[in-house]
């Protein structure tokens, strides 16, 4: 039978709030702080409905970006790669199917 090693600390401790990390906690902060700056910047500018527009948007875009996580990463390093093109790895054709693992004649 064979056996498995399980972690029983599954839970990451890191956490802060709400399940977010140190980083995600910084990174939602930041954005609100954007949100209300450009609500003071624009105040005399646009209409109200305009102006929660904007805000909404910028915040929502922000906090998203910094929030989710695809496969461990942040949104921002998988648009990067994903944006960088195919990831090409060298082919090295030594191994099994190399002329050098043939049997020969003398052996």
């Amino acid at each position: 039978m064979i056996k498995v090693r399980v972690t029983k600390n599954i839970i990451r401790k890191n956490e802060v709030a709400f399940g977010l990390t140190r980083a995600q906690v910084i990174i939602t902060i930041i954005g609100f702080i954007i949100g209300l700056l450009e609500l003071k910047l624009l105040k005399g500018v646009t209409s109200v409905d305009v102006r929660m527009t904007i805000v909404f948007f910028t915040m929502t875009i922000f906090i998203f970006g910094g929030i989710v996580q695809i496969n461990g990463t942040s949104l921002m390093s998988t648009l990067t790669k994903s944006l960088k093109g195919v990831d090409k790895r060298p082919y090295n054709k030594e191994g099994v199917y190399n002329d050098e693992n043939k049997p020969t004649e003398n052996q």
